[in-house]
């Protein structure tokens, strides 16, 4: 079965990739509308999730936001199976404050770059310009599927993919003579620290604070916003000072807290940006076992 879908996946990128870009990219938009109305847990997750970040906000303008939230993680999926003919497209990137980057890597720690799940995802990695990045990701359930993405990503030179597992700090704390920028998502639910966002406990993943805070990295969060013309503005802000007392466990806690208050200030000026489908707060579990309750 799994082989099966991989032939199927592979003959679908074959046939996307015959249409030139920017019919590529209004296929996404249509899958992602085609998505928004036919993924029922995702589409309620998105407003859920929405209706409790943005109570102000009218069911007109949280729908608005949930569908083009679709689209642009849609086209941020498609776009990967490109990424490098599209990366290295001057005309496609504009990254803001990239001197933050270089006065960080300077320093000659490597550089600590939180990224988020908003706009173009992966596509924040160029702000790392000539130096070498190493990320962490997921294993896809099906192996063909996931050697295939995996080989895509080996295509940029620049990036080395640790997947992720249990051995997956170790392997992280290993690479730190290498001096690269480490690009880890920081934004979804992971263990870690307890968190408020947007106004609810969470959890949120403390790996890219701990490392900073323990081997004095210096800090960044770095993300992207996919624009209408299909164009991506990549941020990177200055250099984050972490605060550091004598209790590292607290410490790490606090920059958490820290690092998510900054980034839900960046999700509340770009909205429509952010992956609003993941069940982040646990608000769709928590939704599905109230209907439970109320049918017994």
């Amino acid at each position: 079965m799994y082989y099966i879908q991989y032939i199927v996946a592979r003959f679908f990128i074959f046939l996307l990739l015959l249409f030139p870009e920017r019919l590529r990219f209004k296929f996404g938009d249509f899958l992602g509308t085609v998505a928004y109305k036919l993924i029922k847990s995702r589409r309620l997750t998105a407003l859920i999730n929405l209706r409790m970040a943005f109570p102000e906000k009218s069911e007109e303008e949280i729908e608005k936001i949930a569908k083009k939230s679709f689209k642009i993680m849609i086209k941020a999926f498609l776009c990967s199976l490109w990424f490098e003919k599209y990366l290295t497209n001057p005309k496609n990137i504009k990254i803001i404050n990239q001197e933050s980057m270089e006065t960080a890597y300077k320093k000659g720690r490597g550089v600590m770059a939180a990224t988020m799940h908003m706009g173009n995802m992966e596509a924040s990695t160029v702000s790392a310009g000539e130096h070498k990045i190493i990320t962490v990701a997921k294993k896809q359930r099906n192996p063909y599927i996931n050697d295939y993405i995996t080989k895509l990503r080996g295509k940029a030179n620049y990036m080395e993919v640790i997947e992720k597992n249990e051995k997956t700090s170790r392997v992280l704390i290993s690479k730190l003579k290498e001096k690269k920028i480490y690009a880890l998502f920081s934004d979804h639910r992971d263990k870690g620290a307890i968190v408020n966002f947007f106004g609810k406990e969470t959890k949120a993943p403390s790996g890219a604070i701990s490392m900073a805070l323990k081997f004095e990295m210096p800090f960044v969060l770095v993300y992207n916003t996919f624009n209408e013309d299909n164009t991506i503005t990549v941020y990177v802000t200055d250099e984050i000072e972490l605060k550091r007392t004598d209790n590292f466990k607290e410490d790490v806690q606090n920059n958490v807290q820290y690092l998510i208050n900054i980034m839900e200030d960046v999700i509340r000026k770009y909205p429509e940006q952010w992956m609003w489908f993941h069940d982040r707060w646990n608000n769709f579990r928590e939704y599905k076992k109230s209907l439970k309750n109320r049918g017994n």
